[in-house]
């Protein structure tokens, strides 16, 4: 592929990463500003990528949003993922357990996408929307997912991430998180007590496919005033057992302990 044809395409994904659920619509210079590029280069390819339905303008705004072209992809990948389908047994058991909400994480690259959820019937709970991408390094399934990554593509990622400060509770010390990941490891699950959103809690375990890799997090969350020490230890045994034996169920070998 010709060196202009790629920058086109790594643009016109720039593009797209730049929408998300905090702001679903955009203009061209806010395009721009954050992609560090001319108005007029972002509003070519954007006149582009509406012209192929990636992307929808908005006759009055004139601002941009995502395109049914996008909607369609998203409906191919996740009638591929058969993780979903694989994982409701073990959520739906989870969900009844505890009546806490009950997610499933997929590692993507360096952040983590949810992909599936069971809400708590419970009138003060936690959400975490379908779609929404989250950062590795904050929250229970996010550090569970860096700690079981082979230790090349965990320290890649460490090397190019910036901790950012999320809550008081977020870890920002890289040392301290490298030695939270080791902990993780030998424990088989991960805890989070308003890392990434003041008054939530955590406890997540990683899910493995047939390669032995992990692939996945499922997730127990609720508000921290519920999450007592007893409960979190009574979750941690439950959520490890769930993704062990659906690690198991997709042909995994590797054992999953907690304690």
């Amino acid at each position: 592929m010709p060196a202009n044809e790629t920058q086109s395409l790594h643009r016109a994904i720039a593009i797209l990463d730049c929408f998300g659920i905090s702001q679903p619509e955009l203009g061209v210079r806010e395009i721009a500003r954050q992609l560090e590029l001319h108005p007029s280069t972002v509003g070519r390819m954007l006149t582009t990528m509406t012209s192929l339905g990636i992307l929808t303008q908005d006759r009055e705004s004139h601002r941009y949003r995502m395109g049914s072209k996008v909607l369609s992809w998203s409906a191919v990948y996740m009638s591929n993922l058969d993780l979903r389908a694989d994982a409701r047994p073990y959520m739906d058991e989870l969900y009844k357990a505890t009546r806490e909400t009950v997610s499933l994480y997929l590692l993507d690259g360096s952040t983590r996408v949810c992909i599936e959820r069971l809400e708590s019937p419970q009138t003060v709970r936690m959400v975490a929307r379908v779609g929404e991408r989250m950062p590795l390094y904050a929250g229970a399934s996010g550090k569970v997912l860096l700690a079981f990554l082979p230790p090349e593509k965990r320290d890649d990622i460490l090397r190019n991430v910036q901790l950012d400060r999320l809550t008081e509770k977020t870890i920002i010390n890289m040392q301290a998180l490298k030695d939270e990941l080791s902990l993780i490891q030998k424990r088989g699950y991960a805890v989070s007590q308003g890392e990434r959103v003041e008054g939530a809690s955590s406890v997540a375990a990683p899910i493995f496919d047939a390669g032995n890799r992990v692939l996945a997090a499922i997730n127990i969350s609720g508000p921290t005033t519920r999450f007592t020490k007893p409960k979190l230890q009574t979750y941690a045994e439950l959520v490890v057992r769930a993704s062990s034996r659906l690690s198991v169920a997709m042909g995994s070998s590797i054992p999953i302990k907690s304690g």
